[in-house]
């Protein structure tokens, strides 16, 4: 299939029909051109992603990937708890640089803006394998301690994401 010129892959179908119902539901309705205008933006969307944002997604199982988005919300309200008990008892920062097992471009966008959405930890780089995060540790617990900071922040996450790669 030929959008702009471009060859739409099989994911790429795939982010289409999933973008579609955003678009109706940002419409606040359902109608036929509710449908065909969401399925025009979401093609523009894939086009205008694969023009100006070269990750490689081509080794992703987005069926695999489309759990994820539940669990990170789960993730996301548990460290929230977490971060609260830290921030009661004493609280300090720490930057610690962490790698990871995934190899897409893609899902290491995705692992890095999944820490950032967690509660205490921001990333501040991705270069490579390394990740650069600022996390929000106990007043007591070591700021370099990579081990601690690996298992709080990505473990599982990173656990996820590579289930879904090919």
């Amino acid at each position: 299939m030929l959008v702009g010129g471009a060859v739409l892959n099989k994911n790429d179908i795939y982010l289409i029909i999933l973008l579609t119902p955003v678009w109706i539901i940002l419409c606040e309705g359902f109608s036929v051109a509710a449908v065909m205008t969401g399925i025009i933006v979401s093609a523009g969307c894939v086009y205008f992603c694969h023009k100006y944002i070269p990750l490689n997604i081509i080794n992703v199982d987005f069926l695999k990937l489309a759990t994820y988005p539940f669990y990170l919300i789960g993730q996301i309200y548990l460290a929230g708890f977490a971060a609260i008990k830290i921030i009661l008892t004493g609280a300090s920062v720490g930057v610690v640089e962490v790698e990871t097992k995934i190899t897409s471009d893609f899902l290491k966008v995705v692992l890095v803006n999944s820490i950032t959405l967690i509660p205490g930890s921001v990333s501040l780089e991705l270069k490579g394998q390394a990740i650069t995060i600022l996390w929000l540790r106990g007043k007591n617990d070591d700021p370099q301690d990579v081990d601690a900071a690996d298992k709080l922040m990505k473990s599982e996450l990173e656990r996820r994401l590579l289930k879904a790669q090919k």
